[in-house]
């Protein structure tokens, strides 16, 4: 099946297991730099396709063209325009509507250029899976209807995400919501991978140990990535209450949440390696075995940096990261075994 009339759409479909990885990361960054509410309102920015780059340009300005919808803040609030026109020499409440789904009336450019991109990124991420459903259905629907049906899937997960993802901005961001964006991502990697192993050639190694102990350390690590979630939103919280400043005190004031969190990632990093370990004994799984062991070690090492080292922010994208590497690895892992 995966011969070369297959070969382009195998990479097509890495290709989005790529952005999908790109769309975490850019997703931690966001939360990471607090740029989550960067852009007030969605699908555009501040009422545009392209946000602002200035603070000039979303406040009132006399004798300036302002299209319907476009976004300013005046006495810290948000307002949007009812209708194209061209403002006077002062502020007209009657050219202005008030903007209710929140009160969030704050700009820095660096927040919104970075929500942006992590709009970009999940906007071409929706293109390429809307190319692959297309490219699925012309070479599996008179065959294979179950391959376009898998394709399928990642367009719904994708669509239900950027739901959810206006869902977030519209409630400013509330955390429950934001640990629960989290898992449909790693759904729409998942369907990828199912793919990915239908079409492969290899066949699949008979092993109940490895069998067992993947689909045991998949579990776990999916119960740990929940518990980081809500460490994070923790985190949040308590960098918040100290204006992002302090970062000494944000470990000490966590709660036995972390602890377990803690606990947790050396079980699973035992079992991990355990299983990378065992796969050197197996020409099938020496790959996937050095890429787990790869990955666990740069999660566990991230782990203690943030641990240790008051939480530097370029360490919490990459952990969350490596974390959802390593669950899909697992997972791609699972597979390979009756």
């Amino acid at each position: 099946m995966a011969g070369i009339p297959y070969r382009n759409y195998i990479l097509f479909t890495k290709s989005i297991l790529v952005v999908v990885f790109l769309v975490i990361l850019a997703g931690s960054i966001v939360r990471t730099t607090q740029s989550g509410m960067g852009c007030p309102d969605w699908p555009t920015c501040f009422g545009n396709i392209i946000p602002p780059t200035a603070y000039a340009q979303v406040i009132f300005r006399p004798h300036h063209t302002y299209k319907k919808g476009q976004f300013i803040i005046y006495n810290d609030s948000l307002k949007y325009a009812k209708q194209n026109f061209v403002s006077g020499n002062d502020y007209q409440s009657a050219d202005w509507q008030q903007y209710e789904k929140h009160n969030y009336a704050k700009f820095e450019v660096y927040q919104t250029w970075i929500e942006y991109i992590n709009r970009l990124c999940t906007g071409v991420l929706g293109i390429l899976i809307l190319i692959h459903l297309v490219w699925s259905y012309r070479l599996f629907y008179a065959t294979r209807k179950s391959m376009v049906a898998l394709s399928f899937g990642i367009l719904l997960l994708t669509v239900f995400e950027a739901w959810l993802g206006k869902v977030l901005v519209d409630s400013n961001l509330a955390v429950l919501k934001i640990t629960l964006h989290m898992f449909p991502v790693l759904l729409i990697a998942a369907i990828p991978v199912i793919i990915l192993q239908q079409l492969s050639a290899e066949e699949k190694l008979a092993n109940g140990l490895l069998k067992n102990l993947s689909v045991a350390a998949l579990l776990l690590l999916l119960v740990q990535l929940f518990t980081g979630t809500e460490v994070r939103a923790q985190v949040d919280t308590i960098a918040k209450s100290l204006n992002y400043d302090a970062r000494e005190l944000w470990i000490g004031s966590l709660d036995s949440v972390f602890v377990f969190h803690q606990v947790f990632s050396f079980v699973i990093a035992v079992l991990c390696l355990f299983l990378g370990w065992r796969s050197f004994s197996y020409p099938s799984l020496q790959r996937s075995g050095v890429r787990m062991i790869a990955v666990v070690l740069a999660t566990v090492a991230l782990g203690f940096i943030m641990a240790y080292l008051h939480i530097p922010a370029t360490a919490q994208p990459l952990h969350l990261l490596f974390s959802s590497m390593l669950v899909l690895l697992l997972f791609a892992y699972r597979l390979k075994l009756k």
